[in-house]
């Protein structure tokens, strides 16, 4: 996957979900066309706690985003 098609990802999950700013995905070829981006970053919590949070995309090799789902854990 290119530059340019993960700065469009990028782009895509900064709109959705701004926190994810500034983070750098690992990328992950699952296909010929088809790639897994994971944005994970830690979270505080109220209590002083931290809490994983983990974006999922699944793109294609031009950044369209086919699939995005997140979790905390």
């Amino acid at each position: 996957m290119d530059t340019a098609a993960v700065k469009k990802v990028n782009q895509e999950v900064c709109h959705r979900h701004p926190e994810m700013a500034g983070i750098n995905p690992k990328v992950s070829q699952q296909t010929e066309d088809r790639y897994l981006l994971l944005y994970t970053k830690s979270v505080e919590m109220a209590a002083g706690r931290k809490m994983e949070q983990t974006i999922r995309v699944i793109a294609d090799s031009q950044g369209n985003v086919l699939k995005l789902s997140g979790s905390k854990g």
